[in-house]
């Protein structure tokens, strides 16, 4: 197997929420694509966080490209010069007022291989607590709700918790904490 050759490469759109390329690309049988879109944009990152009291914090707000409120692990994109842990720790703080010390990074999830050129990596950060109000940006108004890690496949189950990089997140972060119980580290 071999890679596309990019033959040809320009912004289609290129606003403060959007970019876009095209390219025309070179298939390895020798067939020209004209007119490829590749959507970029900044890494994503998702927290699981684990508050103190053994719950995982959710957040929701409304989601204008489904016209929906939509639950979701508490997020954002990773800034120009920001660690992954340090946007994730960032984005728990200002979405929910929740800190936590410290976080892992344990997971890297591409969001659309095809289309998409960026990653939303899974953070989980243990030991969460009350820090102080939210900061939301001027486009958020944030809901919070904390559930055992129990209850979260019973949500995903019951259709409440729908958005895609969620479900993926919750099911990693369960993965990996395995026997998960209140009293782990």
């Amino acid at each position: 197997m071999r890679p596309w050759e990019t033959l040809s490469s320009e912004y289609a759109l290129d606003v403060p929420w959007l970019r876009v390329r095209r390219e025309t690309c070179r298939l390895p049988n020798g067939e020209i694509v004209d007119d490829y879109y590749l959507w970029e944009g900044a890494d994503w990152v998702a927290v699981f966080a684990l508050t103190t009291e053994g719950t995982v914090l959710l957040v929701q707000q409304y989601r204008q490209g489904v016209r929906q409120f939509a639950w979701e692990l508490p997020g954002g994109v990773v800034n120009p010069g920001e660690s992954v842990v340090e946007a994730a720790l960032r984005e728990l703080r200002e979405e929910t007022g929740y800190s936590a010390a410290g976080g892992e990074i344990v997971a890297r999830m591409e969001v659309d291989p095809p289309k998409a050129t960026f990653y939303n990596h899974l953070v989980i950060a243990h030991h969460c607590r009350p820090a102080g109000p939210q900061s939301l940006d001027r486009t958020e108004e944030i809901a919070i709700q904390t559930l055992p890690p129990t209850e979260l496949l019973s949500w995903i189950r019951q259709g409440r918790i729908t958005a895609q990089s969620t479900i993926a997140c919750v099911y990693r972060a369960l993965d990996t904490l395995g026997d998960w119980s209140p009293g782990r580290p």
